[in-house]
């Protein structure tokens, strides 16, 4: 039994990963030249679709690390805008966004908020960003027709305006304005990371596990997330990114050792991006980490002095960010 079972793990394991690797190319490829439409009516389609469809989306999300399976559930809770992505293997860790707060769950009774944040993949930012601010991030291309999960979608490829960042390719259901594929690829072409529709399906009225989960929010979060005073810091940045702004700044230590760390976040209100400036404890031996599309940049600055950048963005900008500090 157990060979059964680990065989057919690994074919179904070797038939996405040809998927990923593959029909990234299908899906711009089979693509009617004759059908284009509109690039920002079709953005402005994505937006419209948020704000007034419910819908169950299951969703694969496919890296170099794996596969995980997710189920997004848009609707209304007091007529406001409520989407819940929750992973359907393991623990039921999820996020839930309602009245423009975030909050994260680590299984049915246990939810946290982490202060300014917005949705933790692209994905979901992709989802809940105007289509005024995509048009302010990305020059937005139609490239036609193509098929996903059994519907027929507009293609659309976004580029990021500064040149820093991912490339999007976008799937959208021409029938909902639906986003039911999106492909993340840095600078090169090469594919970070895919969310794909597996089954998608409107619906009249919230899943009662969706109103329920609202109900047992504690009412602490529910008020929104508190306002946290700037820091005066011994350093700055001497480059920021185009449209990102600095959100806050502050100065703690750091769990678990006798060293301290200072903070910066920037956004762009798409992206978030972190920046630690802590004492040097070790020797940095590998610089830049990724994670799908989460890049870790470690940089000694002085001899006692390290420097972090995280977030969502290629290691490209994420080392340019780290070599304009300036020290006070």
């Amino acid at each position: 039994m157990f060979r059964l079972v680990n065989s057919l793990f690994f074919a179904c394991f070797s038939v996405v990963i040809c998927l990923f690797f593959v029909d990234c190319q299908a899906s711009s490829g089979d693509s009617d030249s004759s059908e284009y439409r509109d690039a920002e009516t079709i953005i402005g389609r994505v937006e419209s679709a948020q704000r007034n469809l419910s819908y169950e989306d299951y969703v694969v999300r496919i890296t170099m690390n794996g596969i995980e399976s997710h189920r997004v559930s848009h609707g209304f809770v007091n007529k406001i805008p409520t989407t819940l992505m929750q992973s359907l293997n393991g623990m039921p860790n999820g996020v839930i966004n309602f009245d423009n707060q975030i909050v994260y769950i680590e299984s049915d009774d246990k939810f946290y908020s982490v202060g300014e944040s917005y949705f933790p993949n692209i994905f979901l930012r992709l989802l809940h960003s105007s289509a005024a601010e995509i048009k302010q991030r990305y020059d937005v291309y139609s490239l036609g027709q193509s098929r996903v999960a059994d519907l027929i979608v507009d293609m659309l490829k976004l580029v990021p305006v500064d040149g820093f960042g991912y490339n999007l390719l976008l799937a959208v259901d021409q029938e909902t304005g639906l986003v039911v594929q999106l492909d993340v690829s840095d600078v090169k072409g090469s594919l970070v990371e895919r969310f794909m529709t597996v089954n998608l399906k409107r619906v009249e009225q919230n899943p009662k596990y969706l109103d329920n989960l609202i109900a047992r929010i504690p009412n602490s979060l529910k008020q929104g997330n508190p306002v946290r005073s700037n820091e005066e810091l011994t350093w700055s940045l001497g480059w920021l990114p185009d449209n990102f702004y600095v959100v806050r700044t502050n100065r703690h230590a750091v769990f678990g050792s006798d060293t301290s760390s200072e903070y910066i976040l920037i956004s762009n209100k798409f992206t978030d991006v972190s920046i630690y400036l802590t004492t040097h404890v070790a020797d940095i031996s590998v610089p830049v980490l990724t994670l799908n599309a989460t890049t870790i940049y470690r940089q000694r600055i002085s001899e006692k002095l390290d420097i972090a950048v995280i977030g969502q963005i290629p290691p490209e900008m994420a080392r340019t960010i780290a070599q304009s500090i300036i020290l006070n």
